[in-house]
């Protein structure tokens, strides 16, 4: 039999059973801000990775937005107490953004 703390109570009843303790689930995204957003330049904009050797690798917008993306769907579990289940996303995986990049890390 399993040894289960004084005033553990369970679960609330869950209907996803995903909803880990002590977390509430949320169907908007509650993003805190300290400020407005700012706007960026995409004509600007750059996006560089440097290695431990100093090999630099630089993908500027359209660069990065022609790239293979990926749209994967994951449920967020933030620390600040909320999830939200069957979000998603859409991005350049690191693995293909990387590619081309040497470097001794594993």
């Amino acid at each position: 039999m399993a040894v289960v703390s004084r005033g553990f109570r369970g679960r609330p009843g869950d209907t996803h059973h995903r909803l880990p303790p002590g977390q509430y689930e949320t169907t908007d995204f509650p993003v805190p801000s300290a400020g407005p957003t700012p706007r960026v330049d995409r004509d600007a904009w750059e996006l560089t990775v440097r290695t431990e050797t100093g090999a630099r690798h630089s993908w500027n917008w359209a660069q990065l937005m022609a790239l293979p993306s990926q749209t994967p769907t994951v449920d967020l579990h933030c620390i600040t107490k909320w999830s939200k289940f069957a979000t998603e996303w859409q991005g350049v995986s690191l693995d293909v953004l990387l590619e081309d990049v040497e470097t001794a890390a594993e």
